[in-house]
């Protein structure tokens, strides 16, 4: 399995209920980061920290080629909106 987590969206508590629910510690709070960490070797599958997640930051995927293909998604949608945000607002993308 892997995690994505989208540190931009997260809310990096300390108390964080999506790493207080996984039971194989595999997703973890680093105090001196301030981040949440994943460590897919002790990652069951089991989804529950993602159902918990209040903010949605949180992903699970089956392959490591999943989570890419989603990235690819992510970024190549953030370009479209981008470019048509930019364009209702009369303004000229910045090379």
């Amino acid at each position: 399995m892997t995690l994505y987590i989208d540190h931009e969206v997260c809310l990096k508590d300390p108390c964080c209920p999506a790493a207080e629910v996984c039971s194989t510690k595999a997703l973890v709070y680093d105090s001196v980061e301030n981040r949440l960490f994943f460590k897919a070797d002790l990652c069951n599958g089991c989804g529950q920290c993602v159902r918990k997640c209040a903010y949605n930051a949180l992903a699970l995927f089956e392959t490591a080629d999943d989570l890419t293909a989603f990235l690819t998604k992510i970024t190549k949608a953030r370009e479209i909106f981008t470019s048509k945000f930019i364009s209702l607002l009369g303004l000229k993308e910045q090379p």
